[in-house]
């Protein structure tokens, strides 16, 4: 039992103290041939000397690096206790090998098994356990040391027997896999990172099979940050995504058919003011608007209305550019506030939303050098105003 005990101490010594080495050890799917040479022990009651001379050979097969299983033939040569005859003993096991720290150069394992000897003509069935060292001299190669207690079931007891061999352990044919490390996927979109093309992409932006973030509408702006998908081809976009407004109206200029709408006025879908023109002549030097022009009223009667939604409603007046200019300012003021009256005293509006200013002639529409031109000019137009132009 003195094998027995350095065995255990050699195990321990070789858990802590030996490092692992990568060139080494034991390989999975490889088929091993070990062929051994040592001694045995016999216990005293059978009919042959304690002591004899041993050797095996085991071919064997590694599932995995810890788990192993092993054939073993094995011999052994004694003298018949009295005469000095020789003995022969033959034993033939099956046994499944653990090895500890199958990645180091020093491995320790334990077996066990079953099988059957023969000694001199009878047959016993024998099972046997015990443990080994296996030493790597090189990556196919390891010295080994072996020793197995060997219990034979024969008629009348149980023989217990003493095996300890040493010798080498090689490594043919199956090679070890390289472990596949799976690709990354660093920023979690769903493409790894040898294909990624756009490393960093935030979490949860949708991206294409390159990793890239998408584009849908082609502005330049990623969509996990486009405040305005569906932008059509070719419209200029600010950094959110959206088409530009330059006059800030509320139209996207790629919309706008009235680029530069004075900052503060009502527009349309086109981007144009919401104004109404109305035709009132007036008599000369004068501000009263005639029957006839009833309908004109009742027009803008109905645009305040429609707009009532809007903080203000601006009634400017223009002229034409006959007369002194000075005059003409005050005429224009004159005349917006006719029509802010007729509307408040014949249509009940409220006069905190309407507003008279006048223009004079500085704002014509047509032509001062023609009669129909100058006709044109001469108007009060109503216009929705969010805030009041200076």
């Amino acid at each position: 039992m003195k094998v027995t005990k350095l065995l255990v101490a050699a195990l321990t010594l070789s858990w802590c103290l030996l490092p692992a080495i990568s060139q080494a050890g034991i390989k999975p799917g490889v088929v091993t041939l070990s062929p051994m040479i040592g001694g045995i022990t016999m216990e005293g009651d059978q009919p042959v000397d304690s002591e004899g001379l041993a050797y095996s050979l085991g071919l064997g097969y590694n599932f995995t690096r810890e788990l192993g299983l092993e054939a073993v033939l094995g011999g052994a040569n004694l003298e018949e206790e009295g005469s000095g005859d020789d003995v022969d003993l033959w034993n033939y096991r099956l046994d499944a090998l653990y090895h500890f720290m199958p990645e180091r150069k020093l491995v320790p394992y334990l077996a066990a098994g079953v099988g059957g000897y023969n000694l001199d003509g009878d047959d016993e069935f024998m099972t046997n356990y015990g443990a080994g060292l296996l030493y790597f001299l090189a990556e196919n190669v390891a010295l080994r040391a072996d020793v197995r207690h060997m219990i034979g079931f024969n008629e009348s007891n149980l023989e217990n027997n003493i095996i300890y061999t040493a010798g080498f352990k090689f490594q043919f044919a199956g090679t070890e896999k390289p472990v596949e490390k799976e690709p990354m996927d660093s920023d979690g979109d769903g493409v790894t990172d040898d294909l990624d093309q756009c490393p960093g992409t935030p979490k949860g932006a949708p991206v294409d099979d390159r990793g890239c973030p998408l584009d849908s509408d082609r502005d330049g702006v990623y969509d996990y940050l486009d405040e305005c998908p569906g932008t059509p081809a070719g419209v200029t976009v600010d950094t959110r995504g959206c088409p530009l407004d330059s006059d800030g109206d509320g139209v996207y200029d790629y919309l706008d058919q009235c680029p530069d709408t004075p900052r503060g006025m009502s527009v349309d879908d086109k981007g144009c003011s919401l104004k109404l023109t109305l035709r009132i002549n007036f008599d000369f030097d004068q501000a009263v608007i005639k029957p006839e022009f009833k309908s004109e009223l009742d027009k803008a009667a109905a645009f305040v209305r429609a707009n009532a939604n809007v903080p203000f409603i601006l009634l400017a007046g223009h002229t034409d550019s006959k007369g002194k200019e000075e005059y003409n300012q005050q005429l224009s003021e004159r005349r917006a506030e006719a029509v802010r009256e007729a509307l408040i005293n014949d249509y009940d509006l409220n006069p905190d939303k309407l507003k008279a200013r006048g223009y004079g002639e500085t704002q014509p529409v047509a032509d001062n050098d023609t009669e129909e031109g100058r006709y044109l000019n001469r108007r009060v137009e109503l216009i929705c105003c969010i805030v009041l132009p200076e």
